[in-house]
């Protein structure tokens, strides 16, 4: 839990840095490539930054010899050796995804989870996807993924809302009442 309120306290002033060169998706879609680049390779190169037994002047001459390679500069090679420094890489995973949430509510953009009984036909997942743009007034990306247990129907989940319109949940309320 501590991890997520620093994660969240980094993504926010990355965020606010980005707003204020209108630049923040860009600054996040970097900072999630760079993390993936780390990450490759079984991540090694992440975990060697990470690593807590290494001085924060090892680990921050490791950063700058990458950063050509990671084809970070600025704001984004600041921020990291920010985190070097202070000891706190290890959340970097954490703060990239904090930082991709928040880009996405500035921009009026959510990620919908939906699962269906079958799999989604593309025209239903097109109705689908304007039938949440429209209740929630965001553009939606969908991530689809099937679970027999719901007998049919389906159940959505952007953000925290989740809609649930499963038989599975319809023959409980039944069972209850």
């Amino acid at each position: 839990m501590a991890e997520s309120i620093v994660a969240r306290r980094y993504a926010k002033a990355l965020i606010a840095l980005g707003q204020e060169e209108s630049t923040t998706d860009s600054l996040v879609s970097d900072l999630e490539g760079a993390l993936s680049t780390l990450m490759s390779g079984g991540g090694e190169l992440f975990a060697t930054l990470s690593h807590p037994t290494l001085m924060p002047s090892e680990r921050q001459a490791l950063l700058d010899s990458l950063m050509p390679k990671l084809g970070l500069t600025g704001h984004l090679k600041s921020f990291l050796s920010i985190l070097i420094e202070k000891r706190r890489f290890a959340a970097l995973p954490t703060i990239t995804a904090e930082a991709r949430t928040m880009a996405d509510a500035i921009a009026g953009r959510a990620v919908a989870s939906v699962t269906t009984a079958r799999k989604m036909t593309p025209a239903l997942e097109a109705e689908v996807k304007a039938t949440l743009e429209l209740v929630t007034g965001k553009t939606i990306t969908i991530n689809t993924s099937v679970d027999n247990s719901l007998i049919g129907g389906m159940v959505a989940q952007v953000g925290s809302r989740v809609y649930d319109a499963s038989l599975r949940t319809r023959l409980a309320d039944i069972r209850n009442s």
